[in-house]
């Protein structure tokens, strides 16, 4: 039997070790890219990097389901707080058949796709592009998928604080809605109790978002939101646009003052 993917992070995850639990065709995807052309050795390689840039991660929440994972780990980029979620799938025989890897704050997760680029000089560049998107619309259309909780909070996956209570937290949460538009939720079942991760996809104008979210739900709805997404250059859209519509309003420290916005990268 293979070892399992908590033991493979816990380990300390590399590239061997992604590609020798893998099932023949197993898909890995770090979140810094998500450039369709890249070998299978070279997205275990960024995956395991990505993974392993995290300084003083640990493993906060594990969610198990039918052939599925869900880790959350908490750790660190040169001092900044970040968030991470892997989603791991299997096949019967207990073989990886996927890897996706989520992340959150803007800025550290920058300075991972920054690394990430310098070293890794076999990836072609084509793996680093950013395309021009058309103008925000500004356009605000929250539709949300749960009742909210009076005392909800919200972990973005762009911003440096959570939001809360629940009147600007579903303030956020509703533009950052309108920013990525119609929601395609996965199939994936992991819950635990009152939490559960969820995951889905969504579209900016033409660039795709994943994001997912470890989600906690009290008597009166959702409670607590905690989101990661992917890939960076959708999640620095999505920064810039919320930045944009919120800024003033939020202050500067939900923002990086050294963050560049998303058309500083076209």
């Amino acid at each position: 039997m293979p070892p399992s993917f908590t033991s493979l992070v816990e380990s300390g995850l590399t590239a061997a070790d992604l590609l020798a639990a893998g099932a023949p065709g197993a898909v890995f995807d770090s979140a810094v890219t998500d450039w369709p052309g890249l070998s299978r050795e070279q997205a275990a390689t960024l995956l395991a990097a990505e993974t392993t840039g995290v300084e003083h991660s640990a493993i906060t929440e594990r969610f198990t389901g039918r052939r599925a994972e869900g880790l959350m780990l908490t750790g660190e980029v040169e001092g900044e707080p970040i968030r991470q979620i892997l989603l791991a799938t299997t096949d019967e025989s207990g073989r990886l058949t996927a890897v996706k890897s989520f992340l959150n704050a803007t800025q550290p997760f920058t300075t991972l796709r920054n690394r990430a680029k310098a070293a890794f000089d076999d990836v072609p560049p084509e793996a680093w592009a950013v395309p021009r998107l058309p103008p925000d619309t500004g356009e605000y259309s929250a539709k949300p998928n749960h009742q909210y909780s009076p005392a909800l909070s919200f972990h973005s996956p762009i911003l440096r604080k959570s939001v809360s209570p629940e009147p600007l937290a579903s303030r956020v949460l509703g533009h950052a809605t309108s920013v990525y538009g119609a929601r395609d939720w996965s199939e994936l079942s992991l819950d635990r109790g009152d939490r559960r991760i969820g995951y889905f996809t969504g579209d900016i104008q033409g660039k795709p978002v994943s994001i997912a979210s470890v989600m906690r739900f009290d008597d009166d709805g959702l409670v607590d939101v905690l989101a990661c997404s992917r890939p960076w250059s959708s999640a620095v859209a999505i920064y810039s646009r919320i930045k944009a519509r919120l800024g003033e309003e939020l202050g500067p420290d939900y923002f990086w003052a050294a963050q560049p916005d998303y058309d500083g990268y076209l």
